[in-house]
């Protein structure tokens, strides 16, 4: 491969990791639609709120995240922040993947710290 393809194409494998790279932080960080897509079908619609409210998922709410647990309770991130989890929010079922995922509105005005559903990785 002569000097200028190879760095050209360096360069544009570079690119494409760094798009990766991005896309995958965005959806560890509970972006709203983040991820949705590959889980929706057999997971997210599945998903019943515990308050007898229906769904969990409405169209784009559900998406992979982290969680931790901070003293007493557990947070997960959404929209790239950590917001509390209420015990009651906690759905007791595993996500294929075994990960943390959410089910929230988009964060901004009244809808900050809104949380229709949680569910936390598998323990083990």
């Amino acid at each position: 491969m002569p000097g200028q393809t190879r760095r050209a194409f360096i360069a544009a494998l570079g690119i494409a990791l760094s798009v990766f790279l991005c896309l995958g932080a965005a959806a560890q960080d509970g972006y709203h639609g983040a991820g949705h897509d590959r889980w929706h079908q057999d997971f997210y619609s599945k998903l019943r709120r515990n308050d007898g409210q229906g769904s969990c998922c409405s169209l784009m709410d559900c998406r992979p995240t982290q969680s931790r647990m901070t003293g007493d309770h557990y947070e997960v991130k959404v929209d790239d922040e950590w917001v509390p989890v209420p015990q009651d929010k906690i759905n007791n079922v595993v996500a294929p993947d075994g990960g943390a995922h959410v089910c929230a509105p988009r964060q901004v005005g009244r809808n900050k710290g809104v949380l229709f559903c949680v569910i936390l990785p598998s323990e083990g």
